[in-house]
C-alpha cells in the first residue's frame, strides 16, 4: 500500500528548480534530495492522500494443479461422474443423482438429447474461491465443473446452491455442446476461426442465435426445475445463481439482428445478444407453447446438419411466421430505471426491512418509473401479484402484464413503509433499427461460459 499523493503547480516547480540548481553548486546527492524534500513539505501541504488496496489471491485451477488434489472416490449417475475428496461420498452420489435426473427432464422438457458427459469435481475449502480461473484440457464430448464446498456447509443442498454457475451455466454447457459437435444427425453447426492473430480465419453458419438461445432456454429450465426441490432454508442463497436477467428488454433492443450473430462478433454488446436470445426462446414458449421447440428440435434431428438458413426455414415451417419478423416486431414497456439485485446485508444497512427484492439506483426524468413515484432507493419487491427477486424476476413479470395498462408495484421506502405504486406500461417510441434504447440491467455474467472451441 501507497500512501500520499503530492501535486506540485507551477510555483512549487520553479522553487524546486531554484533549489536544485543552488543545492547542486554546494552540496553531494544526498543533500540535495534532503533539500527538495523538506522544500516540498514545507511549502505544499498534501491536500489529500490517495490510498489503495487490493487482493491477488487467485485461485487457479489447470491440469497441473488438479495433479495435486487428493481425492477419495468418484459417484456415478448416467452419464455424470461425481469426484470428491474425503468425507464426501454420500454428498457426491446425491449430486450426481440429483444433476442426471436434473439432466433427464431438461431433456424431456426441451426436447434435446445432451451428449456431452459430465465430470463435477467436489473441491472443499475454509473460504470459497471468490476470485478463480479454471482452464482444463478433457475429452472430446466431456464438460468439468468444479463445485467448491466451504468447510462445515457440505450437505448436497448446500454444495449445489453455493456455487453460482449450477445449474444455468453448467446446463447451458452441455446443451451447446451437444448440439453443435459429435457424431450424430441433428448437428447444428457451429462458427469456426483459426490462424494467428490478424490473419485468423472465420467461417460463420449464422446459427448462433438458436445454439445460444437453446442453451440459455435449456438452464433456465434446469433453473426453475431445480427450484421446486431446493428447502425453503436455502431458496433465499440459490436465487442468486448467475442467471441472464433482461431477456425481452434486450429483445427489443436487439431485434432481428439477433440472427446476424456471429461467434467472431465481439462487442461490447455481447452480453445483450446473450439476453436477446433466451428473450426469443421464451417468447416462442409463451406464445406457441414447449411443444412448439420440442418440434423444432425433432424436425432438426431429421437432418445431418443444419446452418443458420436451415434453422430459419424450419423454425418458420414450426411456427407457421416469420420468426425474424416475430424478434423485430416485439415490443417491451420502457421503465427507465436502473435495478440492482437487494440482498439481506444490502437492505439491513439501508433500513429497508425486507429480505430480497430490487433496489432501484436510478429513475430516468419523464419515464414510466418517475410518473409511477419511484425514488431512487426503493425496494421494489412485487410486481402485481408476482414477487421478484432478481432482475429476470422483473422482466417475467412484466412481460405477463406487457399488454395491460399499468401494474401495481409494492416497495419498500425507508421511513415510510411498505408502499403500492401503479406503473405506466408504456409503449416505446418507434424507432429505426439499430436505433434502439439499450436496456438497462443488473446482468451478472457477460456469457454463459466461454464459447465452444475447437483445437485444430
Amino acid at each position: 500500500m501507497s500512501v500520499g499523493s503530492y501535486i506540485m503547480h507551477s510555483s512549487v516547480k520553479v522553487l524546486v528548480a531554484v533549489t536544485v540548481t543552488l543545492a547542486a553548486l554546494t552540496a553531494g546527492c544526498r543533500s540535495i534530495n534532503r533539500a527538495i524534500t523538506e522544500s516540498v513539505l514545507d511549502r505544499q501541504p498534501a491536500e489529500e492522500w490517495h490510498v489503495r488496496y487490493g487482493s491477488r489471491v487467485q485461485y487457479v485451477l489447470n491440469d497441473e494443479t488438479m495433479k495435486d488434489v487428493e481425492f477419495e472416490g468418484s459417484a456415478n449417475a448416467g452419464d455424470t461422474t461425481v469426484r470428491y475428496q474425503r468425507g464426501l461420498a454420500q454428498q457426491a452420489q446425491c449430486v450426481a443423482d440429483r444433476t442426471a435426473e436434473l439432466l433427464r427432464r431438461v431433456e424431456e422438457q426441451v426436447g434435446v438429447t445432451i451428449t456431452t458427459r459430465s465430470t463435477i469435481h467436489l473441491l472443499r475449502f475454509d473460504q470459497r474461491p471468490q476470485d478463480f480461473d479454471i482452464y482444463l484440457k478433457v475429452e472430446p464430448n466431456e464438460f468439468p465443473l468444479p463445485l467448491f464446498i466451504r468447510m462445515g456447509e457440505e450437505s448436497c443442498e448446500s454444495i449445489l446452491v453455493q456455487n453460482r454457475g449450477y445449474p444455468y451455466l453448467f446446463v447451458h454447457e452441455l446443451v451447446e455442446t451437444s448440439i453443435a459437435s459429435g457424431n450424430k444427425r441433428g448437428v447444428v453447426l457451429p462458427d469456426l476461426s483459426w490462424g494467428p492473430p490478424g490473419l485468423e480465419v472465420h467461417i460463420s453458419n449464422y446459427t448462433r442465435w438458436f445454439r445460444d438461445g437453446l442453451a440459455n432456454y435449456a438452464g433456465y429450465a434446469a433453473y426453475k426445475l431445480l427450484a421446486e426441490e431446493i428447502p425453503i432454508s436455502h431458496r433465499l442463497q440459490y436465487r442468486q445463481t448467475l442467471l441472464h436477467t433482461n431477456p425481452f428488454s434486450s429483445l427489443a433492443w436487439v431485434g432481428k439482428r439477433l440472427f446476424s450473430w456471429r461467434q467472431s462478433s465481439r462487442t461490447r454488446h455481447e452480453r445483450d445478444y446473450y439476453n436477446a436470445a433466451l428473450g426469443l426462446f421464451l417468447l416462442i414458449e409463451d406464445t406457441y407453447g414447449q411443444e412448439a421447440i420440442r418440434r423444432i428440435m425433432a424436425q432438426i434431428a431429421t437432418r445431418e446438419a443444419v446452418d443458420g438458413r436451415d434453422l430459419l426455414q424450419i423454425t418458420d415451417q414450426v411456427l407457421g411466421v416469420d420468426v425474424k419478423r416475430l424478434a423485430e416486431d416485439f415490443e417491451f414497456p420502457e421503465v427507465g430505471v436502473e435495478l440492482e439485485r437487494l440482498t439481506p446485508a444490502g437492505a439491513l444497512n439501508s433500513g429497508l426491512e425486507v429480505q430480497e427484492g430490487l433496489f432501484v439506483q436510478t429513475v430516468e426524468e419523464d419515464s414510466a418509473a418517475a410518473l409511477a413515484g419511484l425514488q431512487k432507493r426503493d425496494a421494489i419487491t412485487a410486481v402485481g401479484d408476482a414477487a421478484v427477486a432478481n432482475a429476470l424476476d422483473f422482466e417475467l413479470a412484466l412481460f405477463q402484464v406487457r399488454n395491460q395498462p399499468s401494474v401495481p408495484l409494492t416497495v419498500q421506502r425507508r421511513d415510510a413503509g411498505t408502499l403500492t405504486l401503479q406503473l405506466p406500461l408504456q409503449k416505446p417510441a418507434a424507432q429505426p433499427p439499430g436505433k434502439r434504447r439499450k436496456p438497462p440491467g443488473d446482468d451478472a455474467i457477460e456469457s454463459a461460459g466461454s464459447p465452444l472451441l475447437f483445437t485444430w
